[in-house]
């Protein structure tokens, strides 16, 4: 294609009056000209980093009608150019996209086949075009795409006005679901939405039959979201009608049909959003047109009952309006709603915290159009999310896209982990967890935060330790390689505590106060230098560092599943069978660069030879140290096992125990009844070098598997805390 063909125009936002001092009372205000789109009727907004240079382009999905099909239009790619000078928005369509016309409703983005690069799919009305699906071509030409809808398994026509991008079948690929209304847009018999899965390298087959949808009229919108708690991806589907689609996942993207759940709505709904709105921690919706015109929620009741049902709340406003999006404009830390307007200027609902909703007036510049669809995202990346507008149906003089400026403060509140699933004791790898965000946007899916999750396979007990002993800690600085536990003892006798408190940004490790004798482990994933002090003696210079090198940790791929803030992390297993235990962290980074860190996690799997584990923890105290397991076929249900407890310092009745604890040993834990054999004595063994074997079986019996039990060595010995001298802990996960 020749450079005179191209349909290229540019406007800088700074020229355009970007950089402007905020009126009184508005938050969100209208930049004018800001898009160098001529007034198209445009039916969806999407943005997305397309050429991975850290600002956000924009798609616009074009094309005139509104029960009926008018003249297509050119779907349209808007290229940030931030890096060029703020505010410099630059119509690259068919530089990009190639000479591509239809009636395009939406437009939606995701990396389909994980190559790194953001893909995008429009759907299009009236059956008059297949859905188009472009994939990015990345590498040398990131942003430049391959327009690949037939070939990659889109090739029938449908009346569609969305669809969604969604991980529906929990195997790390984007699926898709196409709305469809039939041969009707708005009314006649009315159709089902398709459901497509990914192969995994972004070539898409239908199964109608895992989604097995009933036919409805008129499907306006796609959301994804778990309704119900059980980690998968659920379909609400939004019809221009008094019945919504809520179709439940069984985690494998096979659907039963809930629809009769949702209350009934008016019928004027165009669309709806998904997120916790009154801080319960499940998932609710947020309607426009609830009853009548006016907008309003739907409470899922599933938090804290353990039964899904919903209930109507109460609705403000009156107006005709198409759209919904949750904005946490204010900063308070929950979901406000963003209503783009068909009939009047859009408006901002404030939520009191509790799912209540009140018209906030003034928050944006005042301007009567036709919103058709609206989306968030942080156009200038100043930290602060701006709002984007598109127009259609009536008042043509007013059909240019609208860019309203955040004049607002940034966002500075940091994700919050809502919920997170963890590696099942015993599972052999690879390993699946997934986790739920919140943060200050949710629209159609995407709430622009990021995802990485570090971690290391363990294959033998990797352990530190430190001594807190009067001002100092010793070592004061440590280096050890990824994936180590710390364990800090404190050293000091009579009343002296010490503390282990992080002060390394995004880190919150805190020990507490630790006694004398006490301990305090935590483990180290992601590598890089952790610094702490103590805090009853920081002013006394008692601090220390932990340098954590690269050893064997990774960073595993993400996927966003498409909605409800939700990502899953895939763990391989890095040791060929033989781990027995794997340690992990997630860290989530929003748009705004706020960053939260999870607590590490250790978790005991299958590997080895026998399917069970075991983690050595902590140091002893005179008696020994060092103790180990082993056994004929591994630590598993059904066989035998020893636990040996080596460099005995001490004659004495040895003990072997299971301690009441968690992870690290006591000095004289509480004995338990555990489920091998009550505490068994040992024979005199010599002052220095000598060894004490405990022999037993696992019992036959399938529900111990994943169990921890945790042991260690004692002997009488006054001159040591509790009047016990002690072993190293052990903890022994029963295998399958």
């Amino acid at each position: 294609m020749s450079t005179s063909s191209l349909r290229f125009s540019a406007v800088c936002l700074a020229a355009a009056g970007f950089l402007v001092a905020p009126s009184a009372a508005q938050q969100l205000q209208h930049i004018p000209g800001a898009f160098p789109n001529p007034k198209r009727w445009t039916e969806g907004v999407e943005c997305a980093d397309v050429d991975n240079d850290g600002d956000l382009d924009v798609f616009f999905a074009e094309g005139d009608g509104f029960s009926s099909a008018g003249p297509k239009r050119q779907n349209v790619l808007i290229i940030n150019k931030f890096e060029i000078a703020p505010g410099t928005l630059v119509d690259e369509s068919v530089a990009r996209l190639g000479v591509h016309l239809s009636n395009g409703k939406s437009a939606d983005t995701g990396d389909v086949d994980g190559d790194g690069y953001i893909d995008a799919m429009f759907a299009n009305a009236f059956n008059t075009d297949p859905p188009f699906l472009y994939m990015n071509v990345g590498g040398a030409s990131p942003g430049f795409f391959s327009f690949e809808g037939v070939a990659r398994g889109f090739n029938i026509p449908f009346s569609s006005a969305c669809s969604n991008f969604g991980d529906l079948d929990n195997d790390g690929d984007l699926d898709v679901i196409i709305s469809d209304s039939g041969s009707s847009f708005l009314g006649g018999s009315g159709s089902r939405p398709h459901l497509f899965f990914n192969n995994g390298a972004g070539f898409f087959k239908q199964n109608q039959g895992a989604l097995s949808a009933p036919i409805m009229k008129a499907h306006m919108d796609v959301q994804f979201a778990d309704v119900d708690g059980d980690w998968d991806l659920d379909f609400i589907g939004l019809n221009r009608a008094t019945t919504q689609y809520l179709m439940l996942n069984d985690g494998a993207g096979n659907f039963t049909d809930a629809s009769n759940l949702v209350p009934a709505t008016s019928s004027n709904v165009y669309e709806a959003e998904v997120g916790d709105l009154d801080g319960d921690s499940d998932i609710d919706m947020f309607f426009v047109s609830l009853s009548g015109f006016g907008e309003g929620p739907i409470k899922n009741n599933f938090a804290p009952s353990g039964t899904l049902s919903f209930t109507k709340g109460v609705t403000t406003g009156g107006d005709d309006d198409n759209e919904i999006a949750l904005f946490d404009y204010d900063n308070d830390g929950d979901f406000d709603a963003v209503v783009g307007s068909l009939a009047s200027k859009e408006k901002m609902l404030n939520n009191d915290g509790n799912g209540i909703f009140s018209n906030a007036a003034g928050v944006f510049t005042a301007i009567s159009d036709s919103t058709l669809d609206i989306t968030v995202a942080d156009l200038d990346n100043d930290g602060a999310y701006d709002v984007i507008s598109s127009q259609g149906e009536s008042g043509s003089t007013q059909w240019d896209a609208k860019f309203y400026k955040n004049m607002g403060s940034a966002d500075t509140l940091d994700p919050v982990i809502v919920r997170e699933e963890n590696v099942v004791p015993g599972s052999a790898g690879p390993w699946v967890v997934r986790s739920e965000i919140r943060d200050q946007v949710m629209d159609d899916g995407r709430n622009w935060v990021g995802a990485e999750l570090d971690y290391v396979v363990r294959t033998a007990p990797m352990t530190a330790s430190v001594s807190a002993q009067g001002l100092s800690f010793t070592p004061s600085v440590l280096v050890v390689p990824a994936g180590t536990t710390v364990t800090w003892t404190n050293n000091d006798s009579g009343v002296t505590v010490h503390t282990v408190t992080s002060s390394t940004l995004n880190y919150d490790f805190n020990s507490g106060n630790i006694p004398p004798g006490g301990t305090y482990s935590y483990t180290f994933v992601r590598p890089g230098t952790y610094d702490y002090i103590c805090i009853p003696h920081a002013s006394f210079g008692m601090s220390g560092q932990v340098i954590v090198t690269a050893g064997t940790s990774t960073t595993t791929g993400v996927t966003e599943m498409g909605g409800g803030g939700q990502f899953r992390f895939e763990m391989a297993d890095t040791s060929g069978g033989t781990a027995i235990d794997v340690a992990y962290e997630r860290r989530f980074t929003d748009w705004a660069g706020n960053v939260t860190v999870s607590e590490p996690t250790v978790v005991a799997v299958a590997g080895g030879t026998g399917g069970g584990s075991f983690t050595v923890y902590g140091t002893g105290a005179s008696a020994a140290n060092y103790m180990s397991i082993s056994g004929s076929g591994g630590t598993k249900i059904g066989n035998a096992f020893a636990v040996t407890t080596t460099n005995i310092t001490q004659a004495g009745v040895f003990m072997v125990v299971s301690l009441n604890q968690i992870s690290t040993p006591a000095f004289g834990g509480v004995l338990l009844a555990d489920f091998f054999s009550p505490v068994v004595p040992l024979s005199f063994l010599p002052a220095s070098g000598g060894s004490a074997i405990f022999n037993s079986a696992i019992p036959n019996n399938p529900g111990i598997v994943g169990i921890g039990v945790y042991f260690q060595t004692g002997i009488s010995d006054g001159s040591q805390p509790g009047g016990f001298g002690m072993s190293d802990g052990l903890e022994l996960i029963v295998g399958q």
